[in-house]
């Protein structure tokens, strides 16, 4: 009787030096592997990724979303900042379904606004995934539009308050 592995085993990684750039031995849920570096849904606080030998570590409230791509094998994310990361992974290991879970458990409300004359504000509350969770209130502009426009600045602000009174 020959024996068959129905499950690939994900490739044993080192990750001590993530523990020395952290300052705490971290927790990992997922961890994908790529030629060119590393990605990791790190306890349920925080996404990181190595490369060229060096961390980065973004907390989920800072990750705006992200997406997978298994005909390019190809992990694509950006911050709240508008930062745009890509990773090319050979291993994979469900760091596309802890990242989607982890986006989503850190989001508690969307909703747009018109921009002044033009555009659109997405407000989005998020909150970190800490024991004693804090809200973090973000407006990201699109279509042209100006967070300086007092008009589109006026309309973020009452929408804001309107929900953290409504919800929070």
């Amino acid at each position: 009787m020959v024996a068959m592995a129905f499950f690939k085993r994900p490739t044993r990684v080192d990750f001590s030096d993530l523990a020395d750039h952290l300052g705490y031995k971290p927790q990992i849920l997922a961890h994908g592997i790529g030629d060119d570096g590393l990605v990791l849904a790190v306890g349920r606080e925080e996404l990181a990724l190595r490369e060229g030998g060096q961390w980065r570590v973004w907390r989920w409230e800072r990750v705006a979303g992200g997406s997978w791509n298994g005909d390019t094998s190809t992990f694509k994310w950006r911050t709240m900042d508008n930062e745009r990361f890509e990773a090319r992974l050979t291993e994979e290991n469900r760091v596309p379904e802890s990242f989607r879970e982890r986006v989503l458990a850190s989001t508690l409300v969307t909703t747009t606004v018109e921009g002044s004359p033009r555009g659109q504000v997405q407000i989005v509350g998020r909150r970190d995934l800490s024991s004693e969770p804090q809200q973090h209130w973000y407006a990201v502009p699109s279509g042209g539009a100006d967070l300086n426009d007092p008009l589109t600045r006026d309309a973020v602000v009452s929408e804001t308050d309107r929900l953290k009174r409504e919800y929070f």
